[in-house]
């Protein structure tokens, strides 16, 4: 099954924290977009790079359109946390 939100970039963006899950190859299309794109309407989970405390947290299948580089700072920067 497919599930999806759609985000409302001025709520969301006065959140204090937002956390997006991200699963599967079939959104990895949406992951690079919300890390690597710009901001768009287009794909509205890009406007979390403009939230000071925004988190995604993505499962391997997921990173597989992200650039190498990309993918690579990532989970440098979070090896700690990484199981």
């Amino acid at each position: 099954s497919v599930s999806a939100f759609l985000l409302n970039r001025s709520s969301d963006l006065a959140m204090k924290e937002v956390m997006i899950l991200v699963n599967g190859h079939h959104k990895a299309r949406a992951l690079k977009a919300a890390i690597e794109g710009a901001v768009s309407h287009e794909w509205t989970i890009s406007a979390l790079q403009q939230h000071q405390h925004g988190i995604i947290v993505a499962d391997e299948a997921a990173t597989d359109e992200l650039k190498h580089g990309t993918y690579k700072y990532f989970k440098d920067i979070e090896k700690e946390n990484l199981l």
